[in-house]
């Protein structure tokens, strides 16, 4: 138990077996940094709000979105887009097994096309989106593999592909540099110590120290959401075995010179009160330094608290397992070395701290004007582009700037404006207010393309908008004015020929025409009267043929006994000619009734045959034989007669039938002409009144067309207008299937959030963009405030407004940080200096040293790197390791010129002098180790440690002058008192 005891062999066993838990419960750093390192800005910044209600949208929940990159030399071919369509349709029906949500490509339609193929035809995009979760870089390069085409080059990009990406190329920087710095440190304490023992201890501790604060600080990340970053590790690792190994040469160059004239216990002893006195105050004050970190607002800042980890564990391993390989080595650490004899010197600080001792006014008054200097040019713009950090080789940042050169270059990261309002604006009002946002926002400056939920693709539905329906509405009103026109003709025809017509004369001719219809109906009348006589004298004179008939029937059946009794026919032929008179005169009746004769051969005949009878009787005796023919031709001609008769009687009975109907029809035309004639009569006292409302109808269609033109005018000069340019859809489109996709697209399944997309002309990630997202999102919010969407959450999201962000809490919480940095450090160097002076001497020069290296470093970089701008944490880092460092060679130094100080006070210059000339051995020795572990990031490819590196080398540089001829210089001025002091 005395020799573990006396041989600190304890803190060894502790240290290993800690060791191997640290190692064992390692968890998978690079998963974790993923997934708890990345920046997260304040909940209550504008992107973040943003990003809480862009989750809502219909499409995006919890998704992240990814760009396919089809590239070739020339232009895509209608056969390479069959294969990409090809592609794409495989992929949608297998959404699930690559967790994709929706796929938008060319083959969405001819708008669609306009927007994913270049102008020049050799790059086209389809956009994929993933669901978010574990691996969702190796998804998406699984999609990526899906979609690939023989032939043509294809890539898959994203913002947050692009941020895992960098992730690996610092992981891969971080092996690099741990490897290269450990080589270095290992050759340089060779150099320093003449020894190999002495380093491979050194590194050995230094290493532990790094494994079990990595370990922890990476296990209180995953259980206890402690804060890491990307650069965790590698600032870890640069801290530890810079500050460890400035630290190691301290306690061991103290070791070497107490073996001197002691023993190693003594030795031991010896240290413990002086050197690690000195490496306990410095590593408190860095660890003070660090910690402050913790009242940090910005996630990102705090992640440096690791560091503050990180110093503790060292102490307590330095200043517990040093002194087990100095208990049980001794002498044998410096090996092959055998000198052991005093401090060493260092010519170069000797030769510094007099000059400012020499021309103290001279030397600070040149560090002054140098640091003026520094920070009055002190960058201010900042990159904040992480797509930077990125080699253009690597794949993902390829198909990134393919995308940019072909396409606008904010095409990959649009703005994304959100609006969530307390209820649906599927309505007509909100959407004219989105409608108007969207026509705002492409007046911006610096916007290349807008696209809403009322222009998903990024120009106006024309059907929507006011001027259009305008147009159909003019086109339906001139239509209207010529139907007036040819009514208002046709009136105008009507009234003129009112106007022309001779209305009394035509009255007059109605007149006649009444009474000539009167008289006609009185004529027809008389006609059916006289028909009436004919038929019955026609049917009298008919009954009279027939009795002649009979007669000479039996007359002609009596010639035969004629011959005997002449008496008989005597008697016979005056009956007869009584007969003959009285039918004669029935005929001739009947002829003058009906004004004609139609029987006048019968009647010619009967008239001959009575005369024959006449004469027969007369000479009866003569001729008898002519007799018996007279009576032949006589009974022949009675027979024709009342044939005749039989017709006159049939001609009649028609004649009497179409007299009653021409009766009846004659009665009837009287009747209509009466009727007419009575109406016209009253009709012509209205025709003034029908030509007075026709000159009224024709003056009101005049005044009709030119109210119609007046309007015409006015809608056309409003279509024209802004006004027609508004948006106004019908209610009966609100619903509409063909806006569905839309408001999947663009709004909540609510509705009561949407979306507007602004593509940015610059990169998104640039200063350009950043000052015009900033713009904008002041301007959309008034803008709002203008519409029906006053009251209305608004919130700008997107890389651009990231940015913009990143920038106002970045730089904001850098100077707060900084100001907790310095007290806290301040604070420190009060309890090692004892004197605010003192501590406000080392304070400005740390300051002055570190703005004079981030000038330099600018120049530097703008000369040799393709980007002049620093990256946006690269200053914060600088910042905290030149703070550190430059701490840590301020203690050392004061921390011999206090100890001196107690030994013989009054002798302030003489005390500054040589603590200078003995400490400067240790300072240079650790400024070369630390300035070479900081150049072994400079092969790591990522840019921010590249540009911190270069800051931090340059700043120990100007610390190794500066350090000792200010604090001199000041010493000189605050102390002198002879001229003795000063030799």
């Amino acid at each position: 138990m005395n020799w573990l005891r006396k041989k600190h062999g304890a803190a060894l066993i502790v240290w290993l077996v800690l060791t191997i838990v640290a190692v064992v419960c390692l968890p998978n750093t690079s998963r974790l940094v993923r997934e708890k390192g990345q920046i997260n800005l304040p909940a209550s910044s504008e992107s973040t709000r943003a990003n809480r209600l862009a989750q809502k949208i219909g499409d995006k929940k919890g998704t992240d979105s990814v760009a396919i990159v089809y590239h070739k030399s020339s232009k895509i071919t209608k056969a390479d887009q069959r294969q990409i369509n090809k592609k794409v349709s495989k992929l949608e029906k297998h959404k699930a097994r690559y967790h994709v949500t929706t796929v938008t490509s060319a083959k969405d339609g001819e708008a669609v096309a306009k927007q994913v193929i270049s102008k020049n035809g050799r790059t086209e995009l389809v956009n994929v989106a993933l669901k978010k979760g574990a691996g969702f870089d190796q998804r998406a390069q699984q999609v990526k593999n899906q979609l690939a085409v023989s032939g043509i080059k294809t890539y898959v990009t994203s913002d947050q592909l692009l941020d895992d990406e960098f992730s690996n190329v610092a992981e891969e920087g971080i092996k690099k540099t741990e490897v290269v710095a450990v080589v270095f440190i290992l050759i340089v304490l060779i150099l320093v110590f003449r020894s190999v023992i002495v380093p491979l201890v050194s590194l050995l501790s230094v290493g532990i120290a790094m494994f079990i604060s990595l370990s922890l600080v990476m296990n209180m990340a995953k259980y206890f959401n402690f804060p890491i970053s990307d650069f965790t590790q590698v600032f870890l690792v640069i801290i530890l075995f810079g500050i460890g190994t400035d630290y190691n040469i301290l306690l061991y160059d103290k070791f070497k010179e107490a073996l001197g004239d002691h023993d190693r216990y003594q030795a031991i002893d010896i240290v413990k009160k002086t050197a690690a006195h000195t490496v306990l105050y410095s590593g408190l004050s860095v660890f003070i330094g660090f910690a402050a970190l913790a009242l940090a607002k910005f996630s990102f800042y705090r992640s440096a608290v690791s560091c503050s980890v990180g110093i503790i564990v060292l102490l307590l391993v330095l200043l517990t397992l040093n002194y087990f390989f100095m208990a049980t080595l001794g002498r044998r650490l410096f090996w092959p070395s055998k000198k052991f004899n005093g401090e060493q010197k260092s010519m170069v600080w000797s030769f510094l701290a007099r000059q400012g001792v020499q021309r103290p006014l001279l030397y600070l008054g040149v560090f002054v004007a140098i640091a003026g200097i520094a920070i009055a040019k002190a960058p201010q713009l900042l990159n904040y582009n992480s797509a930077d950090e990125i080699p253009n080789s690597n794949p993902i940042k390829r198909g990134y700037l393919i995308a940019q050169r072909d396409f606008s270059k904010g095409k990959i990261s649009p703005v994304t404006i959100n609006i969530q309002s307390a209820h649906a604006l599927d309505n007509q009002t909100d959407l004219a207010a989105i409608d108007s946002l969207t026509n705002a926002l492409k007046k911006e400056t610096g916007v290349k393309q807008v696209m809403s939920v009322t222009q998903p693709t990024g120009r106006p539905i024309k059907q929507l908008y006011v001027g259009n329906q305008l147009a159909t509405l003019l086109k339906g009103m001139q239509q209207a004015q010529t139907g007036l026109g040819t009514i208002k003709a046709g009136l105008q025809s009507a009234d003129s020929q009112l106007s022309s017509a001779n209305l009394q004369q035509g009255l007059a001719q109605v007149q006649r025409l009444a009474d000539g219809s009167q008289q006609l109906a009185s004529a027809s009348n008389q006609l059916t009267s006289g028909l009436s006589q004919y038929v019955q004298g026609t049917s009298q004179y008919v009954n009279g043929a027939s009795q002649l008939t009979g007669g000479l029937g039996q007359l002609n059946a009596k010639v035969t006994p004629f011959a005997n009794g002449i008496s008989n026919v005597t008697a016979a032929s005056q009956e007869l000619n009584q007969q003959v008179t009285a039918a004669n005169r029935q005929i001739q009746q009947l002829a003058a009734i009906s004004g004609s004769n139609p029987s006048a051969q019968q009647i010619a005949q009967l008239n001959q045959g009575t005369s024959q009878l006449a004469g027969a009787l007369t000479t009866i005796n003569r001729q008898l034989p002519n007799l018996t023919n007279g009576i032949s031709q006589l009974a022949n001609g009675g027979q024709s007669l009342a044939n005749g008769g039989s017709q006159l009687i049939s001609g009649g009975s028609q004649l009497m039938a179409g007299s009653q109907s021409l009766n009846s029809g004659i009665s009837q035309v009287n009747a209509g002409v009466q009727q007419l004639n009575q109406q016209l009569q009253e009709l012509s006292g209205q025709v003034s009144q029908l030509q007075s409302g026709l000159d009224q109808a024709v003056t009101g269609i005049a005044k009709v067309q030119a109210g119609i033109s007046t309007a015409s005018s006015y809608l056309t000069d409003l279509r024209k207008s802004p006004t027609g340019k508004q948006f106004n859809i019908p209610k009966s489109q609100l619903q509409a299937s063909a806006l569905h996709d839309s408001y999947q697209t663009y709004m909540s399944n609510d509705r009561k959030v949407t979306q507007i997309s602004v593509v940015l002309k610059e990169d998104p990630s640039g200063h350009t963009s950043a000052k015009d997202v900033a713009r904008l999102t002041r301007d959309i919010k008034a803008q709002t405030k203008a519409t029906a969407l006053d009251g209305a959450t608004v919130a700008v999201g997107g890389q651009s407004s990231q940015i913009v962000d990143l920038e106002q809490l970045a730089q904001n919480d850098f100077k707060r940080t900084a100001l907790i940095m310095i007290a806290g450090i301040s604070i420190a160097l009060l309890f090692v200096t004892r004197s605010v002076m003192e501590t406000g001497v080392i304070v400005g020069t740390l300051i002055g040293t570190y703005y004079a290296a981030i000038d330099l470093t600018a120049q530097i970089t703008g000369h040799f790197f393709s980007n002049s701008q620093l990256t946006w944490n690269a200053p914060f880092f600088a910042f905290i390791m030149l703070f550190a460092l430059g701490v840590d060679y301020s203690i050392f130094l004061m921390m011999r010129y206090r100890n001196r100080e107690l030994v013989e006070p009054q002798k302030q210059v003489d005390h500054i002098l040589s603590s200078a000339t003995t400490i400067g051995a240790v300072v240079i020795s650790a400024i070369i180790i630390l300035s070479g572990t900081f150049a072994a990031l400079l092969p790591s490819g990522v840019l921010t440690l590249i540009q911190v590196a270069v800051i931090v080398i340059i700043g120990l540089m100007i610390l190794m002058v500066a350090l000792p001829v200010v604090i001199s210089a000041y010493i000189k001025l605050a102390y002198s008192n002879s001229a003795d002091q000063q030799s």
